[in-house]
């Protein structure tokens, strides 16, 4: 944890007592981000989610300055030097009556940010229960996400296909290819470690910090997210970077018992249909049936 952080945490506790905690409208505060993980810079603000019952935007705005002298509200815009020395607040402020009712979906990037939140406090203790039950990454999803992310970097990466690319379509569309290859590994290796995916923009540092990576990547993370040219022999490299964590990966996923052949089973298992070319004999046989053959 930085010195920010600890900092940081202190003064938003000692707001959270004055401010917050007299209403009781509010049900939980919750840390996201930096101040959650800890990284925090002397010049980051404080994200906070903020559940409400009855729902009231009146308790504290959206986003503001907060200066303790006079318990006031300000403009983040403001140019008052007095003003920027506060402390700067953003505010998720959500109806705990809509995000307790189970037919209402969590978006799976707020969702993966309330998992690792900073509980700050908790009236009932109610949100932290829902958070711990909704957040529970189901094995079916995690299957289901694995063999997505397989299946398509063998497409992306196995056949020859980026070569292919490269001759047929181009430079433009080649890079994109990977660039998708890029983000199945990634949703892949999220899903490998039972953590929901989170912003695109805090995706990477979010990544970095998974339980498990292949050996190696996050010292390659730049080659293996981006090409280091545009050329192909840039190209190419970044292929190779791929194609090299692509393969622990599906040795890691041997390793554990979750796949023998990941590509066959990945494909197999989600294209489970009538008419693929492992039970063609079968498909035949119904359609002669249906036919009166």
């Amino acid at each position: 944890m930085t010195p920010a952080t600890q900092e940081k945490r202190t003064q938003f506790l000692a707001f959270m007592e004055r401010v917050l905690l007299p209403e009781t409208a509010v049900q939980a505060i919750i840390g996201i981000g930096s101040i959650s993980t800890g990284y925090m810079r002397p010049d980051s603000d404080i994200d906070i989610i903020l559940f409400l019952d009855p729902y009231d935007l009146y308790i504290v705005p959206a986003e503001a300055y907060w200066l303790a002298a006079d318990d006031s509200f300000h403009s983040i815009f403001s140019e008052d030097e007095a003003i920027q020395q506060g402390l700067q607040l953003d505010f998720m402020r959500y109806d705990w009556q809509q995000w307790h009712n189970p037919n209402f979906d969590w978006p799976e990037e707020r969702l993966g940010e309330l998992a690792s939140g900073w509980i700050a406090y908790d009236r009932w203790g109610e949100v932290t229960r829902q958070i711990r039950q909704r957040s529970a990454y189901p094995n079916a999803l995690r299957q289901a996400r694995l063999d997505e992310a397989i299946t398509w970097l063998d497409q992306h990466l196995g056949w020859g296909a980026p070569q292919t690319n490269w001759d047929t379509l181009g430079p433009a569309i080649a890079h994109d290819r990977l660039n998708a290859a890029y983000h199945y590994l990634v949703d892949g290796l999220f899903a490998y470690n039972g953590r929901w995916r989170t912003w695109r923009n805090r995706q990477m540092s979010t990544l970095l910090q998974l339980p498990w990576l292949p050996t190696g990547l996050a010292n390659d993370i730049l080659q293996v997210a981006n090409a280091r040219s545009l050329d192909y022999a840039g190209y190419m490299a970044r292929v190779e970077k791929l194609t090299h964590y692509f393969a622990a990966f599906q040795q890691q996923l041997s390793a554990d018992g979750d796949y023998v052949e990941p590509v066959d089973e990945a494909f197999i298992r989600s294209h489970e249909e009538p008419g693929r070319a492992w039970n063609m004999a079968d498909w035949n046989v119904a359609r002669h049936k249906r036919l009166g053959r």
